[in-house]
């Protein structure tokens, strides 16, 4: 035993929780870390953290028909993009809480085996992992030690006795009291870092199987002797921990790409989507035509049944993890910027002390003046000024170089404001949930516009977008090179 720890948690029940199961042991071979499995019930965190779900007990039953239209082809492209087997199962959710039990009865050295047959037989096979028969045939096909003592627990409730109970419940405290608001979940025990009221601590969580890269990274800079704020210095380039599918970085000879990048200024994380979009621009060149399409938000999320802020309509559990993912992407997307040469000034991210932010005008001088969107941009979400305020608004554009009062002027007519609710209506239209949004469309010498792959939603579904730009079709299986060399799969959303 040597180098850091990774405590997994995960339900049987998470598909994401089965994704990272797919990923988490080459990552901790990567890194030397030592892994240990942690099982926890999902349904009492969020019991525990009130997180609002559906009657089945699933989160993403209370998400609006589009966001759930968005986030199942989502899924659905995520699994492809990992190369794994899969299959909806006949009912979900099902009660896991026998099969976890049973995890806590084997050895821990026999729980990654049986965890992964579990995580088969119900997301492959279709199993009802609560029946007691089915249990004995996944333990009979896991490979592990002493089957026959173990079926023999499962027939006469050995495996659910009150030391199994505790120690489910214990780790599913722990999980809650770490900040998880879901799983899969990471905790790294040795991570120093400074949270978001400047507090420096020891042991930090890490949630979600898209932000295993996060994991990675500090797990490398350790080892190398640094901490999380000095990721920009560690040897591993932090791109090559996110995986691809595209097999060059060029935009396909003899074709053309449009990118369309769906926006408003109220939204502190299509903030960071835009804040990427010039290094795209010097990767992929002038084959590469970035169009943006600013859009109100709001009226987009009352057409479709979505909260107007939605970060009002989470846990408080969730909406902390949130903020601190927010900077954990602002550190991200420095510390990249730090690797490549510092060709971009530096994110520095505050939260906006009046939230949310009213951007009808905003939206609409850009559409005025597009060279706009970088100061505008700066104003709501690096300096903090209330950008709800024409004066403000002015003022910046003023600084900006431009003539404020004409282009406010410009930007109250009918002209503008139809054009904004144009796009508004387009958005709605295409199948947008939320920003940022991305939709890429290639060409070929004297051919029309052609979409390439989904609509993609989310700045840290960018793998996505660069996949698209530089030729795959957004669901080919993606891969990541380990340090040592050899091609082995291992896949993000």
């Amino acid at each position: 035993m040597g180098g850091h720890t990774i405590e997994f948690y995960y339900d049987i029940s998470c598909p994401f929780a089965y994704i990272a199961s797919t990923k988490i042991e080459a990552l901790a071979s990567r890194t030397g870390a030592n892994l240990i499995w942690r099982p926890v019930l999902l349904g009492a965190i969020y019991r525990a953290t009130s997180a609002p779900q559906g009657a089945a007990g699933s989160a993403s039953d209370v998400f609006n028909a589009t966001k759930k239209a968005v986030s199942g082809r989502a899924f659905q492209r995520t699994i492809k993009r990992h190369g794994i087997d899969h299959n909806d199962p006949p009912k979900h959710p099902v009660k896991t809480t026998a099969a976890l039990r049973l995890l806590y009865f084997v050895n821990r050295n026999q729980r990654p085996a049986l965890t992964k047959a579990l995580f088969r037989a119900y997301w492959v096979e279709g199993k009802n992992v609560s029946d007691q028969q089915v249990l004995i045939d996944v333990v009979q096909r896991s490979g592990i030690k002493e089957v026959e003592a173990v079926v023999n627990a499962i027939k006469n409730g050995s495996t659910e006795s009150q030391s199994q109970r505790k120690q489910l419940e214990e780790s599913t405290d722990l999980a809650v009291k770490r900040g998880a608001p879901g799983v899969p979940s990471f905790w790294i025990s040795d991570e120093v870092w400074t949270d978001n009221d400047g507090k420096r601590k020891q042991g930090r969580l890490y949630w979600g199987q898209d932000r295993m890269q996060f994991l990675e990274a500090v797990l490398h800079a350790m080892n190398e002797g640094k901490d999380g704020a000095q990721l920009g210095r560690i040897s591993r380039p932090l791109q090559s921990l996110i995986p691809h599918s595209a097999r060059s970085s060029t935009v396909p000879d003899g074709q053309e790409v449009k990118l369309e990048f769906w926006y408003d200024f109220s939204s502190p994380w299509a903030f960071l989507g835009w804040t990427q979009l010039d290094r795209l621009q010097r990767k992929y060149g002038s084959r590469l035509h970035i169009e943006m399409k600013p859009f109100l938000l709001g009226i987009l999320f009352r057409e479709i049944g979505a909260p107007n802020t939605p970060m009002s309509a989470i846990s408080e559990q969730k909406r902390n993890y949130t903020r601190l993912d927010h900077l954990d992407w602002c550190r991200w997307w420095n510390a990249v910027n730090q690797q490549e040469g510092n060709s971009d000034k530096q994110i520095d991210f505050y939260w906006a002390d009046k939230f949310p932010i009213r951007t009808p005008t905003v939206l609409r001088a850009v559409l005025v003046e597009p060279k706009l969107v970088t100061p505008l941009y700066r104003g709501c979400w690096e300096q903090n000024l209330d950008m709800s305020s024409d004066e403000v608004v002015q003022t910046v554009i003023d600084k900006a170089g431009f003539d404020g009062r004409k282009i406010l002027a410009q930007a109250s007519s009918d002209q503008y404001k139809k054009a904004l609710r144009a796009l508004t209506q387009e958005a709605k239209q295409i199948g947008l949930c939320g920003v940022p949004s991305y939709r890429v469309s290639r060409r070929s010498s004297g051919q029309s516009w052609k979409q390439a792959g989904d609509l993609v939603w989310g700045q840290d579904e960018l793998a996505v977008v660069v996949d698209l730009i530089s030729g795959a079709s957004g669901s080919d299986v993606a891969s990541v090179l380990p340090i040592d060399g050899s091609n082995q799969r291992c896949s993000k959303l």
